[in-house]
């Protein structure tokens, strides 16, 4: 069953991000402490990007991001508050069209970085435009100088024990052997299945993450190489395989591709703000790579509430359907006909009083002007002459809104078309502008739909059967 309740919201979004696992988000935390204490819970968005580098990600790898974008061109953000210019972007062009987007849609943006003043972003184009540059070459810079070092001499490498003095990198010997058998085991490994059971494996005895283990055996640094630019043998380093066995494993790590762009595929369905009906809470994010499938699940202190995305998406989907078919057209041209009726009404008001004042006029110059040999530039005439304008003005403004009117019929159709392929090409788009908050119950969603005056008698429940709602 799908229960629909109406809604609205427009969100003040607190943007943090963190480049690597190492940094910390609490600086950021508290830098933005002081604006949140202004607002209510409900009117806070708070958006994390962790991990995640802007100098190495577009726009379209970066989920949170991409979503804030959508939100700002759907009218739902009023200000934006991060950090500094580079938690947003360090990219020059994607700097620009975001503060660009953010001008366009009266969208506010404020840096809450002590270094920064806690000051407003300019509304100077040009000047903002440097200061990406600046963040753009400075951005570009630290990422090349940083990467060449790590890569080489990294603070930390798991398996490995680096010494000070030397700069040698040893094997730790509490995960020599844990390391030399993973190695050994990966080589063996020919399906998904088989992939994730060795991770999960040696996951627990190497105490790391599977994303960690997939990485180790995709970097030649356990070679004893940098591969950056060309063949370059790192003396300083205890090798766990040959070159000609790291060689080999690379050439047939196909299943360790595909997982993991199976994995990235199911981390991509988590687009939506999913709550449990039952304790109001975030729904917790689960995949099954070797499955190739996802779902939402809850379970804090209750019974378990649990729906697959598929059917999550088909729900939504279908949802959208509905509204898209239940906007009342025939309302909205009515409504565009009263309002033209209104605007006319007005006007012909305006235009008789125009009439009145233009006669009146016209006596005083005819009856008590004398001499006409600069008529042009008497003080009655120049008000005729601005009276006129003003009326000229005014038809053409009748005739602008007469032509609006006569073309609506044929928008509404082609909204309606773009409604439906938006609905099937952009889903999170119409989500994000159509519906607000989605619950899930043991059997039951409940959707939050965006209240407008154009969506008529549309029913507050409907049965998902099979593949529609009835």
């Amino acid at each position: 069953m799908v229960q629909v309740i109406k809604n609205k919201n427009k969100y003040k979004i607190f943007f943090r991000r963190v480049s690597t696992a190492n940094q910390d988000l609490a600086m950021q935390e508290s830098a933005d402490a002081m604006y949140r204490e202004k607002y209510l819970s409900s009117e806070i968005l708070i958006m994390t990007e962790d991990g995640v580098s802007a100098n190495k990600l577009d726009i379209e790898n970066r989920p949170q991001m991409k979503k804030l974008i959508q939100m700002i061109i759907n009218n739902q953000v009023e200000i934006v508050y991060a950090f500094d210019r580079s938690r947003l972007f360090r990219d020059f062009y994607e700097s620009n069209y975001f503060v660009s987007l953010c001008k366009k849609h009266n969208v506010k943006i404020f840096f809450t970085s002590a270094g920064n003043g806690h000051q407003q972003a300019t509304d100077s184009t040009l000047l903002e435009g440097v200061m990406n540059i600046v963040s753009d070459v400075e951005g570009k810079n630290i990422a090349r100088r940083t990467e060449e070092a790590r890569k080489r001499y990294p603070p930390q490498k798991l398996g490995y024990i680096k010494q000070k003095e030397t700069k040698q990198y040893i094997k730790d010997p509490s995960r020599k052997d844990a390391l030399l058998k993973f190695f050994v085991a990966i080589k063996k490994v020919n399906t998904h299945k088989d992939l994730e059971e060795t991770l999960k494996e040696y996951k627990k005895i190497i105490k790391t993450t599977p994303n960690q283990l997939i990485k180790i055996a995709k970097d030649p640094f356990y070679a004893g190489y940098d591969l950056t630019n060309g063949k370059n043998k790192l003396s300083h380093i205890e090798p766990y395989l040959s070159y000609e066995d790291f060689e080999e494993l690379q050439a047939n790590n196909t299943v360790l591709l595909t997982y993991q762009e199976i994995e990235c595929s199911l981390k991509n369905q988590d687009i939506y703000d999913i709550s449990c009906g039952i304790c109001r809470k975030p729904m917790k994010f689960n995949l099954n790579i070797p499955t190739e499938s996802a779902w939402y699940s809850c379970s804090r202190k209750h019974s378990k509430t649990l729906i697959g995305t598929e059917d999550l998406f088909l729900i939504i989907n279908k949802s959208l359907k509905k509204i898209i078919e239940h906007l009342n057209t025939e309302m909205l041209l009515k409504d565009s006909k009263h309002f033209f009726q209104l605007i006319r009404k007005n006007v012909d008001l305006e235009l008789k009083s125009l009439e009145l004042k233009k006669h009146n006029l016209m006596e005083k110059i005819i009856f008590e002007t004398d001499d006409f040999t600069n008529w042009k530039e008497h003080p009655h005439y120049v008000e005729l002459t601005k009276l006129e304008n003003i009326q000229k003005n005014l038809l053409n403004l009748i005739e602008e809104k007469e032509d609006l009117l006569f073309e609506n019929e044929s928008l509404v159709k082609l909204v309606k078309d773009y409604l439906h392929k938006c609905r099937q090409t952009n889903p999170f788009f119409l989500t994000s502008m159509l519906i607000g908050k989605l619950y899930v119950y043991p059997n039951e969603v409940n959707i939050e739909v965006s209240k407008f005056d154009y969506l008529q008698d549309f029913q507050s429940q409907y049965i998902f059967k099979g593949d529609d709602l009835l």
